[in-house]
């Protein structure tokens, strides 16, 4: 399983970035590039992917999802807040692995953006955001680890 969801996140990267390059050089990009990213999106939303047991464990609990995107998204907090947050107001404790597969790519996606925006700052490199976010267990997507390079793409 641990194989599908590795490629699941590498053709969801490749949709984002293709997405990213058509919106860039949209004198290069045609018809095919842009309907690929739609109908990626469009499978993508059918795919039932299962997660794990974290998923399964929290579902009748707390509504950990809206308490998470409401603390990153409306409150600013970083992701490391809302899993003290979770485990300190609601007594739930998750990794930070099982609160992204919680609140989804979107909004871990844009977290993860605010925070290397935060670095970017204050003159912490690419390589420096990847090794820190690395030590914090942070999810990659595409690779087992954050690297300078998805780091880079990431916030473009």
């Amino acid at each position: 399983m641990d194989k599908m969801r590795k490629l699941f996140e590498s053709v969801d990267a490749c949709a984002d970035r293709l997405d990213q390059l058509n919106n860039r050089f949209a004198h290069l990009a045609t018809e095919s590039t842009h309907e690929s990213v739609e109908t990626w999106r469009r499978v993508k939303d059918r795919i039932l992917f299962d997660y794990g047991d974290e998923k399964k464990v929290h579902e009748s609990g707390p509504d950990i999802k809206a308490i998470a995107v409401e603390l990153l998204e409306k409150q600013g907090h970083s992701l490391e807040d809302v899993l003290d947050t979770l485990k300190a107001d609601h007594g739930v404790e998750i990794d930070i692995a099982g609160l992204a597969q919680v609140i989804g790519r979107t909004v871990y996606i844009s977290a993860l953006r605010k925070d290397a925006a935060d670095l970017l700052n204050n003159a912490i490199s690419f390589s420096q955001i990847a090794s820190l976010w690395n030590d914090l267990d942070r999810p990659a997507f595409g690779g087992e680890n954050w690297t300078a390079r998805n780091v880079s793409i990431l916030v473009e």
